[in-house]
């Protein structure tokens, strides 16, 4: 019996919690982990913001010059399918969306960009880095102030995140002011935009992304 006991005490003796320099490491490792979990979102995000300007954006940069190419005339400058009533303003007033947009390149022998999940060519759908999430439709329009630009907008604006990866993808850095990518926080379009929010603010209503057209 008393050999038991001895033995449970040294047992307990041998017993021991975790010293401070096992306990650093462990935190170390953790912060290493949560670190490579929050890079690896902000990659994930940035490859889906270039993917939606490659797949959307690009797409109707590029099926405007193609039919520009192919007939001298400016896409969009009317909204019925055959572009008829032509000034060179796109949308001749009302913004051209998808219907005739399609309709207007079938008839010159081009395909249209592909339709999204939303089942629009001109329409696509994003979740801002703070989960909020935006339905986006992109138009032409013509404006005195810039020309003919393409729009992108929604009910709930544009979500700056999105807005400022665009930025520095197409005009190097993010100021929303300059270059072939505007901000405005206005339905009207301002000679020179205004300068970008915190990525991290709600959009504005009004707000808009202009991209502007070479001709």
């Amino acid at each position: 019996m008393m050999r038991t006991i001895g033995k449970m005490r040294v047992d307990l003796n041998d017993q021991r919690g975790f010293t401070l320099i096992e306990m650093a490491i462990v935190l170390i490792i953790i912060g290493i982990i949560i670190g490579a979990v929050v890079k690896g979102k902000d990659v994930m995000k940035s490859a889906e913001q270039k993917r939606l300007y490659s797949t959307f954006v690009r797409e109707w940069q590029m099926a405007y010059n193609n039919y520009y190419d192919r007939t001298g005339w400016i896409l969009g400058d009317d909204v019925d399918a055959s572009n008829t009533t032509r000034d060179g303003h796109c949308g001749n007033g009302t913004v051209a969306l998808a219907a005739a947009l399609d309709a207007q390149l079938t008839r010159v022998g081009l395909k249209p960009p592909a339709d999204g999940p939303t089942g629009l060519s001109n329409v696509r759908s994003y979740t801002d880095a703070n989960g909020r999430q935006y339905t986006l439709t992109l138009s032409f329009n013509y404006h005195v102030n810039i020309g003919n630009y393409i729009q992108i907008n929604g009910p709930a604006g544009v979500p700056v995140d999105l807005g400022l990866a665009w930025d520095r993808v197409i005009d190097g850095s993010a100021d929303g002011t300059a270059g072939d990518l505007r901000y405005d926080n206005n339905v009207t379009p301002s000679t020179t935009g205004v300068a970008w929010p915190l990525a991290t603010a709600a959009a504005d209503n009004d707000s808009q992304i202009y991209f502007l057209l070479d001709f």
